[in-house]
């Protein structure tokens, strides 16, 4: 997948090139595109480039299908116009049509017509005579320029609304590759680094991290659950490493208890970022990073404990993997 990832980064780079620079056809750019909607799994937008890159499909009434229709829509192919078979009205209602011809019909035929257009200037005409009388000038091809003009003028036009359409999506998908390639290795570094404190501190975590993202393979949300009660066991599990737990509770400032026993890892834990940090802020900061997780993870642990079902999506169990990451990487870096 980072192989697939990198690929589409690189080839998005290398489609707003093309556009940017018009080096190469519009249509082999929808062909581009249509391999980057590919890489990424984007089914929806390979649908779309589908039918700008092989024609739109019609139904048997000459209508286009209602799939075909969302694809001109989406492409910006849609227009209004007065409706031809309302001829009683002084005010026709208007209807919304569509133009289907293909990026590649369209350039044709700007190509053709501007090869037109060369031959369609005005001869030389030779007006000396003897007789009195003028001689009959021959009429121009004006109309027939302006005629491949309005050829040439409607189809770039309309190649210009699908090429912005195209341009846009390219352009968001490049930012969004560009800004996930960051994050992907802002959070790999800190993986890497996690890796290899627990690999010597509690070497368990490791293995139930690899439960973890196993879990999140699954389409059942039971396993999700499973994932982010794991996160738990892990956090736990590293708390009774760096302060283990006590029957005695710690005393603190005006006379309150705070127990530190085996299901309080939590205060065991934020109390060993105080022993250890010199920064008020980054144990506050963190210690609240902490109490929050820990009280989502307890929710869920409970409701295991419970029989019953806490409800957990995959993005939310992805989420707290990643706070857990990011958690005990603060906390080993002390």
């Amino acid at each position: 997948m980072k192989l697939r990832t990198s690929e589409a980064l690189e080839l998005s780079e290398e489609i707003l090139r093309n556009f940017e620079l018009s080096e190469i056809p519009t249509q082999n750019i929808v062909l581009k595109c249509l391999r980057l909607a590919r890489l990424i799994n984007d089914f929806e937008s390979v649908e779309w480039i589908r039918y700008e890159a092989n024609g739109f499909e019609r139904k048997s009434n000459g209508y286009l299908t209602a799939e075909s229709w969302k694809a001109a829509t989406k492409s910006g192919r849609t227009y209004f116009i007065d409706d031809p078979n309302d001829k009683t009205s002084k005010t026709p209602k208007r209807v919304e049509r569509a133009f289907t011809d293909t990026i590649a019909v369209m350039e044709a035929s700007v190509n053709a017509a501007r090869s037109r257009m060369e031959v369609a200037y005005d001869r030389n005409v030779s007006i000396s005579s003897q007789s009195d009388l003028l001689p009959i000038i021959p009429p121009g091809n004006a109309s027939e320029r302006n005629s491949i003009l309005q050829l040439i003028r409607t189809n770039t036009e309309r190649i210009e609304i699908v090429r912005s359409r195209l341009y846009q999506y390219v352009f968001n998908l490049n930012y969004e590759l560009k800004f996930g390639e960051i994050t992907e290795d802002i959070f790999t570094k800190k993986r890497i680094f996690v890796d290899t404190k627990l690999k010597d501190i509690c070497p368990e975590a490791i293995r139930k991290f690899i439960s973890v993202y196993e879990n999140l393979k699954s389409d059942n949300d039971e396993d999700w659950a499973n994932a982010v009660h794991t996160c738990r066991r892990i956090i736990k599990e590293v708390a009774d490493v760096l302060y283990p737990p006590t029957d005695e509770p710690i005393l603190l400032p005006g006379g309150k208890q705070l127990k530190i026993g085996g299901d309080q890892y939590i205060n065991r834990l934020i109390q060993y970022i105080e022993s250890k940090s010199t920064s008020e802020k980054f144990t506050s900061i963190v210690g609240s990073h902490l109490k929050f997780i820990g009280e989502r993870l307890d929710g869920v642990h409970e409701a295991a404990n419970k029989g019953t079902h806490a409800e957990v999506t995959l993005e939310e169990a992805e989420r707290y993997i990643i706070y857990t990451y990011l958690v005990i990487g603060d906390i080993l870096s002390l």
